[in-house]
């Protein structure tokens, strides 16, 4: 809800910003396709946001005709295109001719920042200045620095040598990597083929340093999307299994209405319980799952056997 809300506000404020004369309500009913009450609202809580609309007039306004437009600049938030966005119309520069429209559209893609950079830096960073929307949880700091040399390696398929820390190491070994994508949890993970070591994941906040290796690669058809798919989370170290999950009577309304994962299929049993099947890596972030207060003591691994001594071994390692 609070993604939503942010993209509607977002959207009322790129119009008025958009338009040097100002809208009118009618004008902004018709931009956002929103009732005159919805508007209304909208432009009291663009306000509580620190983005206030003011009234303005045009000399050939009649003189009852209310208009507002922006008293300052919106955030840099409000502005960042999203990824579509941004591939579209680098698409329309490269079929541009030289000329006022092309300058143009050539200073809007140069004053924004890669999309991946603006998710793991700005994300809702307006909203977070609200006591009512915001997000929760931990997550890590990243540096802008870091983030622009991962987009331009995954852009350009070029190689990067990282500095990685890993767990229980006291010095960061370089190691060279090919760099496959971005994926966002709970934490931020660079996805890299290393090696003979395959597709492996490095989490951000631990990369202290990444520097472009000036030699490319190619990606042999690498599918970030269905790679990701595979996982419960993020990790990928563990087999590919089909799990059984088997949810108590007492959680299974709500069970039903949460996606565990995109392979999964629920089945509801006579006794009102409810099978889950799915068919993921990731083990331990779906034991870590079972553990969420919402299913702990009425969730129960029907199978693999494999997956359940597994379970017994986490739980009492934990």
């Amino acid at each position: 809800m609070a993604r939503r809300k942010f993209h509607e506000l977002a959207e009322l404020a790129r119009e008025l910003q958009a338009s040097s004369s100002g809208l009118t309500i009618e004008d902004m009913m018709g931009r956002t396709e929103r009732s005159r009450r919805t508007v209304e609202r909208m432009l009291k809580e663009l306000e509580i946001l620190g983005v206030e609309a003011e009234r303005c007039s045009v000399d050939w306004d009649h003189h009852l005709t209310k208009r507002w437009k922006l008293s300052d600049a919106i955030p840099a938030a409000f502005l960042q295109l999203e990824g579509s966005e941004r591939s579209t119309l680098e698409a329309l520069l490269d079929t541009l001719p030289s000329g006022t429209e092309r300058k143009g559209l050539t200073k809007l893609l140069a004053s924004q920042r890669p999309a991946g950079t603006a998710i793991a830096i700005d994300q809702e960073t307006l909203i977070e200045r609200t006591s009512h929307l915001g997000r929760v949880g931990p997550r890590s700091a990243i540096s802008e620095t870091l983030m622009n040399t991962l987009e331009k390696a995954i852009k350009e398929f070029e190689e990067l040598d990282i500095d990685y820390q890993s767990t229980g190491k006291k010095k960061a070994p370089t190691r060279r990597v090919q760099p496959l994508g971005l994926l966002f949890g709970r934490f931020g993970y660079l996805v890299a083929r290393t090696g003979e070591r395959g597709v492996l994941t490095y989490r951000l906040n631990m990369i202290e340093k990444a520097e472009l290796a000036g030699t490319y690669f190619d990606s042999e058809g690498f599918n970030l999307k269905e790679w990701s798919a595979e996982s419960f989370g993020i990790y990928h170290g563990d087999e590919l299994l089909t799990v059984k999950l088997c949810f108590a009577a007492s959680v299974a309304d709500r069970a039903e209405s949460v996606t565990f994962h995109s392979s999964q299929k629920s089945i509801r049993l006579p006794d009102g319980s409810l099978r889950v099947i799915l068919k993921c890596r990731g083990h331990r972030e779906l034991f870590w799952e079972l553990m969420h207060p919402d299913w702990i003591g009425n969730v129960q691994i029907e199978g693999p056997e494999q997956l359940k001594r597994e379970f017994l071994l986490f739980v009492e390692k934990a």
